[in-house]
């Protein structure tokens, strides 16, 4: 995948911190930052499928009736 830049600014403590954390990791700031950026997307996404399952679970007859209206 094409790869895009784009400039960020961070207090100096915090830009220090991203250094430190990857270092640790022996990788990149950039790919370090890309797995914060994904790991939250993916928390994110899985937090939403999550609820709109149990949704879909505690309504599941309520929906039943209203399709059953529809098929009328």
């Amino acid at each position: 995948m094409a790869k895009t830049q784009i400039n960020i600014r961070l207090d100096g403590d915090i830009a220090e911190m991203a250094r430190q954390a990857a270092e640790t990791r022996r990788i990149p700031v950039n790919e370090y930052v890309e797995q914060l950026i994904r790991n939250d997307n993916e928390h994110l996404r899985a937090l939403f499928m999550a609820t709109a399952q149990q949704t879909l679970d505690e309504f599941a007859d309520l929906f039943d009736e209203i399709e059953a209206t529809w098929r009328d």
